[in-house]
């Protein structure tokens, strides 16, 4: 009796090492969805600071500024709404 125990909680702990590699695949693969999906609005917050770089004050309160401030909002806003549905499949 003890033995078949053994086998079933053998057997039980092994699909669960199936499932458990399962999950972490579907995991790596949303993050990665993720990621490609933030890489636009980073590139946008990189360039309008590049164009800050290059610029004169009056032209920074002009022009850059508002563009770098809106470039950061998006990516900033998407990185959050990244982490809160990560946060949500979590807890289910």
């Amino acid at each position: 009796m003890a033995d078949e125990n053994r086998k079933t909680i053998d057997a039980q702990l092994d699909e669960l090492r199936v499932q458990i590699r399962e999950l972490l695949r579907k995991l790596d693969a949303a993050v990665g969805k993720e990621a490609e999906a933030l890489r636009p609005r980073l590139r946008a917050a990189q360039e309008k600071l590049h164009e800050l770089k290059q610029t004169s004050a009056e032209a920074w309160q002009a022009d850059v500024k508002p563009g770098l401030e809106k470039a950061w909002e998006e990516l900033n806003k998407s990185l959050n709404q990244a982490a809160s549905r990560f946060k949500a499949r979590h807890k289910q």
